[in-house]
């Protein structure tokens, strides 16, 4: 008889993991918006204290830095050229440590103060910069980022070549991020940190963190972080679940809670570092955490764009292999069929989609004469479906004929959502019904819902 261990059964003669092995990315949030000098005299404010403060935590095995700065009377300022200063000293001493700007929404409410930090260059531009998904209150006051202005935002660091620090404080805005990378606006491997115990958001209990992180996907990078009193018992579980850690005195200024005895940054970073090595983590590096979060990484960003082409003769296998999934692949006219709905694509009326490399839509038309055209197969592939694939070839299709002068479009679909699709963000009014020639597109459908559009 063959000897098995007694976890074989549940393990597959394999002992559980343990905790990993991979470094630990501590990233430090060396102020705020809202602790002040008169709760820690430590918190940094002034340009020089915030770099003196940047180089101690570094020292100490922090390799990445969350930063906020200030105007003249310690007040969260927005300009870009309060926060240059900042990351030109510290990458003078440190040039590969991952810098992060904040974009909050807290004290500055609007996009062009929020977002204006995102226009630094050369040796002031940050690597990464915060993105919360969603609005909540604090203690004391809302966050507010509504839909428009976390998309902005996002498209903006997508312009700039920022990697945006996603910053969840509940299953909510997680699920959000999913959303927003679907559509193109997140890159393809994500860092987020998971803010908890503030309240107003999610708890700071372990229950709450593994609720979260079961959720991200395998090729993110996550932190976590307490606040308050929540701090050290957050950091340690993320630390034993193999995640990453984010500390500071923005999130808590109290090296003892319950004491209230005041911390320093590199007091905070000292204590993860200890913490780590006796669980047998070591500590990344700035250049390992640069190579981990991708910064710099064009192609994590390309990884999740569309693009959307002309079609070529080398696409057609794969166009009718999406469109037979919709029942909309073109047939050749026949004894049984003499009138096909669709009997061909002409290719120079027609585009495809690709992500990834991988064509995944396609949409053409027909021009009628020289004021009108009719749009005919858009599919998607019912994998990629939710990305704005559609949206993408939609938009294109129609840029198409305006260039070509035509003034009037028609189209038909047997699909009702598909109907409310084409009047709620193409202007598209319905304007009658036409019968089937034979089984196409919907199975239970026996007539096209007709739909016309002016584009003038």
């Amino acid at each position: 008889m063959e000897n098995r261990p007694a976890h074989g059964v549940l393990y597959g003669g394999a002992p559980p993991q343990g905790i990993t092995q991979d470094p630990l990315i501590i990233n430090v949030c060396l102020s705020g918006n809202v602790t002040a000098k008169d709760v820690n005299p430590s918190v940094p404010r002034s340009a020089d204290e915030i770099v003196d403060d940047a180089a101690e935590v570094i020292g100490a095995g922090a390799s990445m830095l969350h930063v906020h700065a200030y105007d003249r009377s310690g007040q969260p300022a927005w300009q870009p050229e309060r926060f240059a200063p900042v990351f030109e000293g510290i990458r003078a001493s440190f040039p590969d440590v991952v810098l992060v700007a904040t974009t909050s929404g807290r004290t500055h409410g609007d996009f062009a103060k929020r977002s204006a930090v995102l226009d630094l260059d050369g040796g002031a531009k940050p690597d990464m910069a915060s993105l919360t998904l969603g609005s909540l209150n604090f203690p004391a006051q809302a966050s507010v980022s509504e839909p428009d202005m976390i998309q902005g935002l996002a498209a903006r660091m997508r312009e700039r070549g920022i990697l945006p620090e996603l910053e969840v404080f509940g299953l909510g805005m997680l699920n959000y991020a999913f959303y927003l990378q679907r559509r193109g606006f997140l890159p393809e491997d994500c860092y987020v940190n998971l803010m908890l115990g503030s309240l107003g958001s999610i708890p700071g209990r372990l229950l709450d963190l593994a609720n979260l992180v079961r959720e991200i996907p395998r090729n993110w990078t996550w932190s976590a972080a307490g606040i308050g009193r929540y701090q050290l018992p957050v950091n340690c579980a993320a630390l034993a679940m193999g995640g990453n850690v984010r500390v500071g005195l923005e999130d808590n200024p109290y090296l003892d809670y319950d004491r209230r005895i005041p911390a320093r940054n590199g007091d905070l970073v000292r204590r993860i570092v200890r913490i780590s090595r006796e669980l047998g983590r070591t500590v990344a590096d700035p250049s390992q955490t640069r190579v981990r979060l991708r910064i710099g990484d064009g192609d994590n960003w390309a990884a999740t764009q569309v693009r959307v082409r002309a079609m070529t003769a080398d696409d057609l296998p794969r166009v009718l292999e999406i469109l037979s999934r919709w029942n909309m692949a073109p047939i050749r006219p026949s004894a049984a069929i003499p009138d096909p709905e669709r009997d061909g694509l002409v290719l120079p009326n027609t585009v495809v989609a690709e992500l990834k490399g991988r064509v995944v839509g396609v949409a053409s038309y027909l021009i009628l004469d020289d004021d009108r055209a009719e749009t005919a197969s858009l599919a998607v592939d019912p994998e990629v479906r939710g990305c704005g694939i559609g949206v993408h070839l939609q938009t294109t299709r129609l840029d198409r004929l305006k260039a070509l002068g035509i003034k009037h479009v028609r189209t038909e679909t047997d699909r009702e959502e598909v109907v409310h699709w084409y009047v709620r963000k193409f202007g598209y009014r319905m304007t009658g019904r036409n019968p089937k020639k034979h089984p196409f597109g919907r199975p239970d459908r026996d007539h096209w819902t007709v739909l016309e559009v002016d584009l003038a």
